[in-house]
């Protein structure tokens, strides 16, 4: 069985980037992308989506949710475009025997990738191996009691209900998400057999990917939002960028 290594990472360097960004086999780049501090470049990023973007784009009822896919769709374009030396507007995504969308350039060469979006953030994590991402607002407002007892375990419930509720409880669940979103596999059932508390943890025979071993990262990513990247074990460096 598989072991999956979850832990807190209480201080993160966001560094600022000028110029391509490369990235070694044994390293997870994680970007933030801000909505709100994006919209003045709407139009360049518009036009580097394909016609198929551009229709699903149009598709969205509210302003906010078609901004947040042009931008998401165009930073992300941009900057894997970096890692495969390729033109933004000339990336071919292919998806995976899971169904996880990956990049393959002429040479060869793999770019495994994550997206997630909450509120006025998007987190971006690339990768050689697959990599999952997660982010969520930490919203106090929102009941998350009536799903507790479904989708986490007794030990994970207690914790949650300890103190610091809610951030806690947005933590573990970016935990799940991103570990499943990594193995390709629904949420569904499997959430409450999906291990988020500190520490090493045997994966259940039952999830897809526990034959691996996986590390698991949550920090802030920013005031009120939490996020979550799980990469496949084989000693890797995390950076962290702004874009």
């Amino acid at each position: 069985m598989g072991v999956i290594t979850n832990r807190y990472l209480n201080v993160i360097n966001w560094q600022s980037v000028n110029g391509a960004v490369v990235m070694g086999n044994n390293e997870v780049h994680v970007w933030r992308i801000s909505i709100s501090q994006n919209i003045k470049r709407l139009e360049q990023y518009e036009a580097l989506l394909t016609p198929d973007e551009s229709l699903r784009a149009g598709k969205y009822r509210q302003q906010k949710d078609t901004y947040r896919f042009i931008i998401s769709r165009g930073a992300q374009r941009i900057i894997l475009g970096q890692y495969l030396n390729t033109p933004p507007a000339q990336l071919q995504f292919v998806l995976a025997g899971n169904k996880k969308p990956r990049l393959v350039n002429n040479d060869g060469q793999i770019v495994n990738y994550n997206l997630s979006h909450a509120g006025d953030w998007i987190v971006l994590a690339v990768a050689t191996l697959p990599v999952g991402a997660d982010v969520e607002y930490i919203d106090e407002a929102f009941l998350f009691q009536d799903i507790l007892t479904d989708n986490f375990s007794r030990k994970e419930g207690a914790y949650i209900n300890q103190q610091n509720s809610t951030e806690r409880f947005f933590t573990l669940w970016t935990r799940k998400e991103a570990i499943l979103k990594a193995t390709g596999q629904g949420l569904g059932e499997h959430l409450p057999l999906t291990p988020a508390l500190d520490g090493e943890h045997i994966l259940d025979g039952s999830l897809t990917g526990s034959d691996k071993n996986w590390l698991l990262n949550s920090f802030m990513l920013q005031a009120g939002y939490v996020s979550t990247i799980v990469a496949e074990d084989a000693g890797q460096a995390y950076q962290f960028f702004n874009f």
